[in-house]
């Protein structure tokens, strides 16, 4: 329910009770700061986007290598150990 005063000056159209000109609103500097500390997290998004990207690379890059690594092992124990051959074989008597 509305103050008496409040609905005679309805009444009379009269508005000079509104608080015009002379509310409360947010301060400029609080927009500001939202403003910046948006930007700050976006910085640091960006930021940490980079550095999964590079890290996968790297990971990419070790297990590739890592394969080649295992691949050669495979062909050195392949060729590593070779039938052994008889130099002096025994001649029938």
């Amino acid at each position: 329910m509305l103050p008496n005063w409040i609905c005679c000056g309805m009444k009379e159209r009269n508005l000079d009770w509104f608080p015009r000109m002379r509310a409360m609103s947010l301060v400029s500097s609080d927009a500001e700061g939202e403003q910046n500390e948006l930007r700050n997290l976006q910085e640091k998004l960006e930021s940490t986007m980079k550095l999964v990207t590079n890290l996968s690379s790297q990971l990419s890059e070790l297990k590739d290598q890592m394969t080649e690594q295992r691949k050669q092992k495979q062909r050195i124990g392949l060729l590593g150990h070779p039938p052994s051959i008889n130099v002096n074989p025994q001649q029938p008597a």
